[in-house]
């Protein structure tokens, strides 16, 4: 019972990391289109009506660009993992490997709980900047349209 436990729990840390890496890759692709229609946008400032300050314009693709941003920061699990030293003073024979098959099969709740996690926030982050970008967009067409009426 314990060994298909374990083999559960690997399965799921490989599951996490895959998609940790997809939502990175859909996370950095759409930080360069923001930057792409940033420029665009900025570049027919003159044609928009009065209202419209750069600021206004701006604000939307700033707070999609720092939620996109935020999904692709790297945040590691820290609990679970005392054979990652991290020290300023750090030697090399702090870094020598020992199997300790124990210690590694006791981290693997610990470890699947922290991607859980670290996925989870990645999910929301994206969710919020594709959200807010087709509101921005609903927004958009209506501010545009309000001065033709």
């Amino acid at each position: 019972m314990a060994q298909d436990k374990n083999a559960q729990l690997r399965n799921l840390i490989a599951g996490y990391r895959d998609s940790m890496m997809l939502s990175d890759i859909k996370a950095l692709i759409a930080v360069l289109f923001v930057a792409i229609m940033m420029g665009t946008v900025l570049q027919y400032r003159p044609h928009y009506p009065w209202y419209l300050t750069p600021l206004v314009i701006l604000a939307p693709f700033l707070i999609i660009y720092l939620n996109l941003l935020i999904s692709v920061y790297p945040r590691f699990p820290r609990a679970g993992r005392p054979r990652f030293p991290i020290w300023r003073n750090a030697d090399p024979k702090d870094f020598d490997f020992v199997a300790d098959t124990e210690a590694e099969l006791e981290g693997l709740p610990a470890l699947c709980a922290g991607l859980s996690r670290i996925l989870w926030w990645k999910n929301i982050t994206l969710l919020t900047a594709s959200l807010l970008s087709i509101a921005c967009l609903a927004a958009a067409v209506v501010l545009l349209f309000v001065c033709w009426l």
